[in-house]
């Protein structure tokens, strides 16, 4: 049976100043995913820039298991370089949790700038694993 997927996220950033105040960047975003059978599909994909000079990327995959519980597999990227449109991947977190069907998952996340160091978000998720009704 599908599986009605739910998945919130709020990411907030730091931008660690050496000269200056520390600048922080704030995003939400919640989106609903039908998923029918056994193939992985994206289940979120969201975007939060601050400070012009950093961005974190997270992309959520959901895969329904045979007892109807959902995978989630996710990738947070953080850059950090001239622009918040920079190439310049400083951070990187994977990270995989299982929501259990009619069950609810919060799961916590933080991508560090492991290349210069200071910068860091971090990710607040909920996922919700239901039956869909249509």
């Amino acid at each position: 049976m599908a599986r009605r997927v739910t998945a919130s996220a709020t990411i907030n950033g730091v931008d660690d100043e050496t000269f200056g105040s520390n600048e922080f960047g704030h995003a939400e975003f919640t989106r609903e995913t039908i998923l029918g059978d056994a193939q992985p599909q994206n289940v979120m994909r969201m975007q939060c820039r601050w400070g012009g000079e950093c961005r974190v990327e997270l992309d959520l995959t959901g895969q329904m298991m045979d007892n109807g519980d959902v995978r989630i597999t996710g990738v947070a990227l953080l850059f950090e370089g001239t622009s918040d449109g920079t190439n310049d991947q400083d951070g990187r977190t994977d990270f995989t949790f299982l929501v259990p069907r009619g069950k609810t998952v919060s799961n916590n996340q933080r991508v560090d700038n492991t290349d210069e160091g200071g910068d860091f978000a971090t990710i607040d998720m909920t996922v919700n694993n239901a039956v869909d009704e249509n």
